[in-house]
């Protein structure tokens, strides 16, 4: 069993500390573009789809307190079948990195921005409470 205990470690660091680069999902592209989109003054309704019905069309109200050209970076994320949720971190006007959720579905093949919340959502790094 002592033997199993540095595997586990060696997951846990791997889920937990996510690089740049390991950012390179179709999900990340669309959050990336999206923001991009958002930050510049673009409009951002190409990424809206219809989102069974929840469309997601003002989501960027949620970074309106950030200012106009926010900066941003990927801090984590999670996909089920055709549902993913980016969390990213925004830093706008006050220069201070405020958390937020751009949660994305899947239409016809293509991820679509579905709406934005002002929190990270928990990502759930697959281990089971109380391994030791």
């Amino acid at each position: 069993m002592s033997g199993i205990a540095p595997i586990l470690a060696a997951l846990v660091v791997a889920s937990c500390s996510m690089t740049p680069d390991m950012f390179d999902g179709p999900i990340h592209d669309v959050t990336r573009d999206y923001l991009r989109a958002v930050a510049g003054g673009a409009s951002p309704a190409p990424f809206y789809g219809d989102c069974g019905g929840t469309h997601g069309g003002n989501a960027e109200r949620a970074f309106a307190g950030e200012g106009g050209g926010f900066t941003f970076s990927l801090d984590s994320s999670t996909q089920e079948d055709n549902s993913a949720t980016v969390n990213v971190n925004i830093t706008g006007q006050d220069h201070t990195a405020s958390p937020y959720a751009v949660d994305l579905r899947r239409e016809n093949g293509k991820w679509f921005v579905c709406g934005v919340d002002t929190h990270h959502v928990q990502i759930d790094a697959g281990l089971a409470p109380g391994i030791d």
